[in-house]
């Protein structure tokens, strides 16, 4: 049986690739931005984003939000560098 770290790190993917809106939304999120943030940043409707973002959390399917979020990272389509650690 595979289990969703199984899929998330590249063993037989079952999801839809995700559109640049939606990687560029799970971005902002995993920055700790809230929609309304996320839609100023991207000049787009808050409705927006949060479509964007239901429509990653089904193409990877995620139990949630956050869910949706680990697994970006771990397949390495979002960056999860934090910004604020020293170098």
């Amino acid at each position: 049986m595979k289990t969703d770290t199984m899929r998330a790190i590249g063993q037989e993917p079952s999801f839809s690739a995700l559109t640049d809106r939606e990687i560029r939304c799970l971005q902002l999120v995993a920055e700790g931005k809230r929609s309304e943030e996320a839609a100023n940043v991207l000049v787009l409707s808050r409705e927006e984003v949060n479509q964007a973002l239901v429509s990653a959390q089904e193409k990877l399917e995620a139990s949630n939000l956050m869910h949706a979020v680990s697994l970006a990272m771990l397949i390495g389509v979002i960056d999860h560098t934090d910004p604020h650690q020293p170098k």
